[in-house]
C-alpha cells in the first residue's frame, strides 16, 4: 500500500488527488509546520483528516506529538492536548517517531499515549464521519448495519471480510457505541486492517458455511472475553440463497 506523507505547501494544495491516488494520508507536522505559517497547520490538519474521512481514506497524524518526552519521563500539558485533539478528530492512528526511536523514554511514551487515547475515545469524537460519502451499494449496507450497532445497548459490529473493504467501510464511518470485530482469512488483509479506526482484526480460516464461520467468530469472541452473554451481533456477511451468495445484514444475540 501507498502512504502519502503531506509535508509540504504544494502537498496542501493537491490534496484532493494525494487523497484519491493514496492507500493511507500521513499529515506529517514537522517539515509541514516548517513549510506552512505555525497558526495555519491545526487548520490544514483537521481539514485533512475531514477530507480523509469523507472520502473514506485512512489518515495519520505524525511527528512531535510527544516530543518533550525524548530527554523527560512526562509529556507537557500542551502535547497532552495535542494528542486529545487528534484523537478527538477521529484520526486512524497516532505516530511516534523520535520519541520511541532515538528517545530515553519510548516504553512510557507508548503507555502516555494509550493513556490519553483511551480516555479522549470515551468522550466522543468530532463526528466528521456524518458527511462520508456513500457510493455503492456495499457502503450503503454497511451504513445500515452500523446505524443498526449504534441504536444499540452492547452491541458488537463483526464484519467477515475477504479482501478488507466492508471492514474499511464500517471502520470510515465511525461507530459511537460498537467495537469493530473484522474476521479474514488473509493474513495481508489482517495486517492492513490493524490501522483502521476502532478496528480489531481476526485472523481465521472460512468454510463453505457461512453459519459455521459466524458459529467460529461467535466462539472466539466468548473465549477471548470480548463478547459475553446477551450481547448483540450486528453481523455483515454474505449468505447462501440457493446457489448464490448475497451481502447481508444480520442481528444475534451471544449464547
Amino acid at each position: 500500500q501507498i502512504v502519502a506523507k503531506i509535508e509540504d505547501q504544494l502537498a496542501v494544495r493537491s490534496i484532493d488527488k494525494m487523497i484519491e491516488s493514496a492507500d493511507v494520508i500521513m499529515v506529517a507536522r514537522g517539515d509541514l509546520g516548517i513549510e506552512c505559517p505555525m497558526e495555519e497547520l491545526p487548520i490544514i490538519q483537521r481539514r485533512i483528516v475531514k477530507k480523509c474521512i469523507r472520502l473514506g481514506k485512512p489518515v495519520i497524524i505524525a511527528t512531535q506529538l510527544l516530543e518533550s518526552m525524548i530527554t523527560n519521563r512526562l509529556p507537557t500539558r500542551a502535547e497532552v492536548t495535542d494528542v486529545a485533539n487528534a484523537v478527538f478528530e477521529q484520526a486512524d492512528a497516532l505516530m511516534l517517531s523520535a520519541e520511541t526511536t532515538l528517545g530515553r523514554y519510548p516504553v512510557e511514551c507508548v503507555e502516555v499515549l494509550h493513556r490519553v487515547t483511551t480516555r479522549i475515545e470515551r468522550s466522543g469524537g468530532a463526528d466528521y464521519a456524518k458527511d462520508a460519502l456513500l457510493e455503492n451499494i456495499r457502503q450503503k449496507t454497511v451504513a445500515s448495519a452500523v446505524a443498526l450497532a449504534n441504536s444499540l445497548e452492547d452491541s458488537k459490529l463483526v464484519v467477515f471480510t475477504v479482501h478488507g473493504r466492508m471492514a474499511r467501510y464500517a471502520s470510515n464511518l465511525r461507530p459511537q457505541r460498537a467495537p469493530i470485530f473484522a474476521f479474514t482469512p488473509s493474513e495481508q488483509v489482517y495486517q492492513q486492517l490493524a490501522l483502521y479506526w476502532g478496528t480489531f482484526p481476526v485472523r481465521i480460516d472460512f468454510t463453505r458455511d457461512p453459519d459455521k464461520t459466524i458459529a467460529s467468530a461467535e466462539k472466539f469472541l466468548r473465549g477471548k472475553k470480548l463478547a459475553a452473554p446477551g450481547n448483540r451481533m450486528v453481523i455483515i456477511s454474505d449468505v447462501r440463497m440457493g446457489h448464490a451468495m448475497i451481502d447481508s445484514i444480520q442481528l444475534r444475540v451471544v449464547k
